[in-house]
């Protein structure tokens, strides 16, 4: 061989390797790792959880305000026509009384410069269990949160499938129509020469028409599931990736064992109702504290003078002041038991979500057993299609089967690749809806109450 020739040959391979490696210029295979990747940092869905979370975190600062001084400053000036003057007696330097004079009361012009501090030192528990409750509806927006970026990544992968589904559809499609348009080439020359009448090239153009029209409808579903994978994900896709070719098969078949153990633990819902409840009882607390006496301590320095700015002789005052209100109107009765009520409402719906729960796992995990048992099923059916087809093509061939035979084992062959596909893609969306249904995820946890008080204490310390 020239060396010209063995260049020729390793620049072939090397291209043959290149078009194995990289399917595009700019475009790698999009998987669904890297979908749920993206989904996190795309997804207007996650980015709002965090925005609602950021609220609750605000409304236990707001509820902690109360518990600290709250210091503020205050500059007032008052005019007024003529300044305001008392009578008095005048007397000389040997305590003669001459008659009575008059004495400015204070400024005609009048400047003030304050500083004030007030401070609630004691709520009768009041503040603190708003606080308390406050957290406790922070730790329900994380669960919810937990939630919703579970839900984000159900719904990308369940989108990731179904486009796969589309893409090996109409791969079934294709080689349908193709497996058509080969068998109305074959009828077309048995015609050509007197072997079969033209009905039967008729038969066969009808379904070779048929054909298009199923690859039409499986590349405008292949349209449709870009379209919602790219709303899954929240950024655009197709023009980015490329995708693997379909699955025939899946390689894992494990069913947990025991997912409602598993749900009851890591399930956010129930988490956050649980939250919620603890939040109202505390505010049912919050509530009662408010009848309870309240101390607070009240401080002010002023400067006053006739000028601007204030230069006169500094005045402080301080004032210790402890009420009690032992009436309201029943308002905060009426209070602490609305969040009593509350809080029964919410006992009621965790045991019903509990029950809900059951049932989700119990439908997920036979939608996925049997989804295993059909790929198996599916398989053999496709096999057993295939040969048929094969036959039947050949018996006409020979002249010894009818054209309807083969189009009805194209068919059946159509069919049986069909039903393969959905019974590989069902198995994939019945494993997610399983994995959603009891609250498994790698990035999405719930934390513990320690965690939480951890990360609340770190963030106050900074």
């Amino acid at each position: 061989m020239s060396l010209k020739h063995r260049v020729r040959v390793l620049g072939l391979v090397v291209v043959a390797l290149t078009a194995v490696t990289i399917p595009a210029w700019g475009q790698e295979i999009l998987t669904v790792d890297q979908a749920l990747q993206l989904a996190y940092d795309n997804n207007p869905t996650i980015m709002a959880s965090s925005a609602k979370e950021e609220q609750a975190r605000q409304r236990i600062n707001e509820a902690e305000a109360a518990k600290l001084p709250h210091l503020g400053a205050s500059l007032a000036a008052q005019f007024s026509k003529d300044a305001t003057t008392y009578p008095v007696p005048v007397y000389d330097k040997n305590d003669n009384y001459l008659g009575s004079g008059e004495a400015m009361a204070g400024y005609r012009n009048a400047y003030q410069a304050a500083l004030t501090l007030n401070w609630l030192l004691y709520s009768s528990g009041s503040v603190s269990n708003t606080v308390r409750s406050r957290e406790l509806a922070f730790s329900g927006v994380e669960a919810q949160s937990v939630r919703t970026g579970q839900t984000v990544e159900n719904g990308v992968k369940k989108a990731y499938y179904d486009l796969q589904r589309y893409r090996a559809k109409l791969t079934v499609a294709q080689e349908s129509l193709e497996l058509a348009r080969e068998h109305l080439s074959q009828v077309e020359s048995f015609y050509k020469y007197g072997v079969v009448a033209k009905d039967q090239v008729l038969r066969v153009q009808v379904d070779v028409s048929d054909g298009k029209l199923n690859v039409i409808k499986a590349e405008n579903a292949v349209d449709v599931g870009w379209r919602a994978l790219e709303r899954a994900v929240g950024t655009s896709l197709r023009d980015v990736f490329l995708l693997s070719e379909p699955e025939t098969s899946v390689s894992d078949r494990s069913v947990p064992e025991d997912p409602v153990a598993s749900a009851m633990v890591h399930r956010p819902e129930l988490a956050s109702l649980e939250y919620s409840r603890r939040s109202a009882l505390s505010l049912a607390r919050a509530a009662a504290g408010s009848r309870g006496p309240q101390v607070a301590l009240q401080g002010q320095l002023q400067n006053v003078d006739d000028s601007f700015f204030p230069g006169g002789n500094d005045d402080w005052k301080v004032t210790l002041s402890a009420t009690w209100e032992f009436y309201d109107g029943g308002a905060s009765v009426a209070q602490e038991r609305q969040a009593k009520a509350s809080a029964q409402e919410l006992l009621y719906s965790i045991e019903d979500l509990k029950k809900q729960i059951v049932l989700e796992i119990s439908s997920g995990k036979l939608n996925l057993e049997s989804a295993l048992q059909r790929i198996e099923v599916a398989q053999d059916q496709v096999a057993s299609a295939e040969e048929d087809y094969r036959m039947a093509l050949k018996r006409y061939t020979a002249n010894v089967g009818t054209n309807i035979d083969v189009l009805d084992a194209r068919v059946a062959l159509s069919n049986a690749r069909t039903q393969l596909v959905d019974a590989v893609y069902d198995t994939y969306t019945a494993k997610s809806d399983l994995e959603y249904a009891t609250g498994a995820s790698e990035k999405f946890v719930l934390k513990t109450e320690e965690a939480q008080k951890d990360e609340i204490e770190e963030e106050e310390e900074s």
